[in-house]
């Protein structure tokens, strides 16, 4: 069975230790790092660190829920989507945005990381609501009790049998006996799948099957509740189980840890969730039930069309959660790595909108609710597939959700001839956030190729001896480090011996070695990224881990110095002290208490250093760091000046959270 290694990356301000690490380390102008230090907390010599989750092999597990009205005027709406979902799963699954397409072979910046870990699920629009439906209209049948209550479907009938219109009028435009969504003979012989599809690289499954299944899947047919409530059904498939949010009759989330789809989505995953409608969200809270009843009182309030009443944007707004629960919901779910959470919708833009920033979209005038005939609003886009006109109304909440989430949202337009433009601009957003073990920045070797940085693994339980063959060196230490559900715990710990890089190739031995110079980095890095640690003889035994640690010199400082040689000496913001200590070359500013060269880029300097800012978000004025580890946005602000820094990551070689 394939390894899952996962990588833990503590990111640490870049300062130096004062006199807890004079203390630690002696009193030398120079020492390297301080002995024996722990791995969590982080050493003495750091003052404030933050922590993120990546796999080793990069950020590249992706969980996909796709959320699709399931009402009357969907069925070539939901044949679009089939037809593209096979594509979608193979290119994020090979890293090729050509795969699928005639040639397929695919260079440069076509490839992006693949995808190593894929959950795929789908939830219907149907989240009920009607207390006491009657009639004969399909549609408002089906919105009896809970409906479909945002949990994963798996049935293949639909796209077995097809759908018949019945009745006369059941669906607009078509007469009984006439063929809504036609039976799809490759679905004949797939067999029902769990309750979302899971691809693993080099498993069973292959991807090929599970995209396969998936498209039958989509297919969920056109009899679900015609009161659409698309996002309250998306939060209820992954709203935590034992979360404060309630549903109807008290119900609660479907999500980790205890709900029925618990496991689709992943700590150490990218969420994206995909919504497909081509009518305004009607998420409704307990007390809205009234907007999906026929009475005089209902319709004079509220208008005669109740499955576009919520689209009004009147009286029925106060009826309808506020689109913050689900913005906010959804960040909640990744607390620490909220840019890991990807937001897209195929709905009811005009296809000239596509591209453009959301606060535009809602200004347009056919995204405005204006009356149409027969007391409809008037549709936002209209197209044509196989003969079919199709409609869709101005999808303004959907919008607004786009806009919480910023870049990391696309919107694309559900009248467009295919969906293939939507497919693939989300998975230019996926590709950017697909990491590989790529490390951010680059570490500086020596005369021997090597990095100042060690790794030692943990050893799994029950082993208490270090194993050559495994590159180890020296005997079994007590180290401590965190585990996955974030307790601290004691556990033996080997030293591996670094591997040496000599003309562009790793050296003979047995360990670890900083790879930026083989093909395959240069392939699947970005340009700026193209740095990563690999392990000689493989993978780590299944149950180990390793973490990975590099040490920053500890540099003496000179009180009487200036430029270069005043950093790190004391200074009070708004003083002269660090004007006073710069010389032409190198001018100081003061950084949280301490002296600092300012910087507008690299070339400003000295030579191996970085100009960067350490305020969260790339905020604050930059200034020159020497960098031995990788680095990101997410670090922490430190609280006082000192010197001295120790960065570590752990790289985690389980098989993954699930």
């Amino acid at each position: 069975m394939m390894q899952r290694v996962v990588l833990h990356e503590m990111v640490a301000r870049w300062v130096w230790c004062v006199a807890g690490v004079i203390a630690l380390c002696g009193l030398s102008s120079l020492c390297v790092g301080c002995p024996g230090q722990e791995l969590a907390p982080l050493g003495p010599c750091t003052i404030s660190a933050a922590s993120r989750r990546v796999d080793q092999s990069g950020l590249s597990k992706v969980d996909l829920l796709f959320v699709i009205d399931n009402s009357g005027s969907m069925a070539t709406k939901q044949v679009k989507l089939a037809n593209e979902l096979p594509r979608l799963v193979q290119v994020l699954t090979t890293g090729n945005r050509n795969a699928g397409r005639a040639g397929g072979a695919a260079t440069g910046q076509d490839m992006f990381t693949p995808v190593s870990s894929l959950h795929l699920g789908v939830v219907s629009s149907n989240m009920g609501g009607v207390d006491d439906p009657s009639g004969a209209n399909a549609g408002i049948m089906a919105c009896r009790g809970l409906g479909d209550d945002g949990k994963l479907q798996r049935s293949t009938e639909v796209a077995v049998t097809g759908v018949t219109a019945n009745a006369p009028f059941e669906f607009p435009g078509y007469n009984p006996g006439d063929v809504v969504l036609a039976p799809d003979p490759a679905c004949a012989n797939v067999a029902a799948p769990p309750k979302y599809q899971e691809f693993a690289a080099g498993q069973d499954p292959s991807a090929e099957e599970i995209a396969a299944s998936f498209r039958c899947v989509s297919k969920l047919g056109v009899r679900g509740c015609s009161y659409e409530q698309q996002l309250d059904a998306m939060w209820k498939a992954v709203a935590p189980s034992d979360g404060a949010d309630a549903f109807f009759d008290d119900t609660k989330g479907h999500g980790n840890p205890k709900g029925f789809n618990a496991g689709f989505v992943r700590d150490d995953a990218i969420l994206a969730v995909i919504q497909v409608s081509d009518e305004e969200d009607c998420s409704i809270k307990p007390e809205g039930k009234e907007l999906f009843t026929d009475t005089a009182a209902a319709t004079q309030k509220f208008g005669a069309e109740v499955n576009l009443r919520c689209g009004r944007h009147g009286e029925s707004m106060a009826l309808v959660w506020p689109v913050s629960r689900y913005i906010n919901g959804l960040r909640a779910l990744k607390p620490d790595n909220a840019d890991r959470i990807i937001f897209a919708a195929i709905v009811g833009i005009p296809p000239r909108a596509v591209g453009m920033p959301f606060d535009q979209v809602l200004a347009l005038p056919e995204m405005q609710f204006r009356a149409g005939a027969l007391g409809q609003p008037t549709p936002s886009c209209r197209g044509n597939t196989g003969g079919r006109a199709e409609e869709a109304y101005p999808p303004r909440r959907f919008l607004q959700v786009a806009q919480g989430f910023g870049n990391d949202a696309v919107v694309s337009s559900i009248c467009s001839d295919d969906f293939a433009p939507a497919l693939d601009k989300l998975i230019d957003r996926i590709a950017t956030k697909l990491s590989g073990n790529c490390l951010p920045r680059r570490l500086k070797r020596d005369a021997s190729g090597k990095v100042q940085c060690d790794v030692y693994e943990l050893l799994a339980e029950g082993e208490t001896k270090c194993d050559a063959k495994r590159g180890h060196v020296g005997r079994p230490l007590k180290r401590a480090s965190e585990a996955s559900d974030g307790v601290r715990e004691s556990r033996l710990a080997c030293k591996m011996q670094q591997v040496a890089v000599s003309n562009q190739r790793q050296t003979d031995g047995t360990g670890w070695y900083y790879d930026d110079f083989t093909d395959q980095v240069k392939s699947v890095c970005p340009a700026g990224d193209q740095q990563r640690i690999l392990f000689s003889f493989g993978e780590l035994p299944e149950g180990a881990s390793a973490t990975f640690e590099c040490l920053q010199p500890i540099s003496s400082i000179d009180p009487n110095g200036r430029g270069v040689e005043a950093v790190n000496t004391a200074c009070q913001a708004g003083g002269n002290t660090c004007r006073d200590r710069s010389d032409d070359d190198d001018k100081l500013i003061c950084v949280d208490g301490t002296c600092q060269i300012t910087c507008k880029a690299n070339p400003e300097c000295p030579p191996g250093w970085v100009c960067d800012t350490a305020l969260a978000q790339g905020k604050g004025e930059k200034f020159c760091q020497l960098p031995t580890c990788p680095t990101d946005d997410t670090r922490a602000d430190t609280a006082s000046a000192s010197s001295g820094g120790t960065t570590t990551a752990g790289v985690d070689a389980g098989r993954g959270r699930r």
